[in-house]
């Protein structure tokens, strides 16, 4: 699998449709997947259309180009330590769909010259036409399946599994077609957080038919979180969050694959799991768990749906009730873009217990903070609507939403990436999958 920055391809979509000759693009290969599943997902980075003076022939058939420029091309991916990836248009409404004869031809001796150049590193070749995108190792290898990542994903020549849903997702179905509900069962969905919105998150989505669910929270039911855990009981206090939150999943549907993790995102290998699923749902309140997953969402090209609720007392009276739900994915802000995040606090929070006992400036001045139900259910909600819409085209456009409940309204708000932001452009985390660290706790740094 290869994941793409969706707008990247869309603009080489656009030119399949508006330019009579083939247009080629060039782009960097990453691995993503970490010590779970290395070489298993590609991620690639900057895919962007070729100068004009690259091209050593193009035609509506054919495109070569300039050695000048290959070769500009492989010691740019040498020093950026990845792969190529080489796309071209096949132009027009009733073009080949795949590749033809001459692209057999002329990715034979443009493989075998990029693996003696940059033999460790995977090379794939796409051919892009007006509605699709087709996909192989560099050099008549394997094909490959290919996922566009933005406002909504896109599976590119994914057979889904075919067999007609299940009655009880008929009203589903009539909502978002078989299509629909065939993604969703196919796909595997972290929620990180099992308390206040994690634990109706966990149920929504078994509701809907997702195939499979990641659990993580290191956190045990307290009697003081009965009041706003979906499903819990007197009997389940002291129990992992995640137990709870996994009995009630599979309660609601016995077919859904739950892995339950009791463990902090923020540790190495708890949140290598989230490299292994296709959307995340951020339900933490910690300041170094959103940190990490923002990072998964553009470093790996996994989207993040975040959200968070508030209830602000002053003077023994609630002064504002708020809500937060953002989507994480490439062409929109992230949570540095937002302002989301607290520097200092997400170092804290990645210390181990000695490094924060020997830090004079540590402060630790956590605070219960008032939380109740209904908000909960409301800003979940409206996430797993904005889910249904990345994933299924469920209607509905907004992907940052602000709630207020004093005045009952919900408003949605665009939000630009900054430039140059070190987690969501091309200068920052975008598209690096493994060649860059995520910002998590080293295993060694729990003592």
């Amino acid at each position: 699998m290869v994941a793409f920055p969706l707008d990247a391809l869309a603009r080489l979509h656009e030119l399949a449709v508006g330019h009579a000759a083939e247009t080629c693009a060039v782009g960097f290969v990453r691995p993503t997947g970490g010590i779970s599943r290395p070489g298993r997902r590609f991620v690639v980075q900057a895919l962007e259309p070729v100068p004009d003076a690259a091209y050593q022939v193009r035609t509506p058939t054919r495109a070569s180009l300039t050695p000048e420029f290959m070769l500009d091309v492989v010691n740019r991916a040498r020093a950026a330590r990845a792969g190529i990836a080489l796309f071209h248009t096949h132009p027009g409404p009733d073009t080949l769909e795949g590749f033809s004869a001459v692209d057999d031809a002329g990715e034979m001796p443009l493989a075998a010259y990029f693996k003696s150049r940059l033999p460790e590193q995977t090379h794939i070749a796409g051919v892009v036409t007006a509605l699709n995108l087709h996909l192989r190792t560099l050099g008549c290898g394997a094909p490959l399946g290919a996922v566009g990542v933005g406002p909504t994903v896109r599976h590119y020549d994914e057979p889904l599994d075919q067999e007609k849903a299940d009655q009880r997702y008929d009203r589903q179905v009539r909502a978002f077609g078989e299509a629909g509900q065939a993604r969703l069962r196919a796909l595997r969905v972290a929620v990180v957080g099992a308390g206040g919105t994690g634990s109706f998150i966990a149920q929504e989505v078994a509701h809907l038919g997702v195939g499979q669910l990641l659990l993580i929270d290191h956190d045990t039911v307290d009697i003081s979180n009965l009041n706003r855990l979906m499903g819990a009981t007197p009997a389940d206090v002291g129990l992992p969050k995640v137990t709870l939150a996994s009995k009630s999943a599979l309660a609601i549907n016995p077919g859904i694959q739950v892995e339950a993790v009791t463990g902090d995102v923020v540790g190495e290998a708890v949140a290598a799991k989230l490299l292994e699923v296709d959307f995340i749902f951020g339900c933490t309140d910690s300041m170094a768990s959103r940190a990490v997953i923002n990072q998964i969402a553009y470093q790996h090209l996994i989207p993040v749906i975040d959200m968070g609720v508030a209830i602000h007392v002053r003077d023994g009276h609630i002064a504002s009730v708020t809500g937060r739900v953002q989507m994480l994915s490439p062409g929109q802000g992230c949570l540095v873009c937002a302002d989301g995040l607290d520097g200092q606090q997400v170092r804290w929070e990645l210390m181990s217990p000695a490094q924060r006992r020997a830090d004079p400036y540590f402060e630790n001045a956590s605070v219960p903070q008032p939380a109740v139900m209904p908000l909960n259910g409301v800003v979940t909600s409206a996430g797993v609507a904005m889910f249904l819409s990345a994933v299924t085209g469920y209607p509905g456009d907004a992907r940052l939403l602000h709630y207020d409940g004093l005045r009952g309204s919900m408003r949605p708000q665009i939000l630009s990436s900054r430039h140059h932001c070190i987690v969501c452009s091309n200068d920052g985390a975008l598209a690096r999958g493994d060649a860059w660290n995520l910002p998590v706790r080293k295993e060694h740094a729990n003592d």
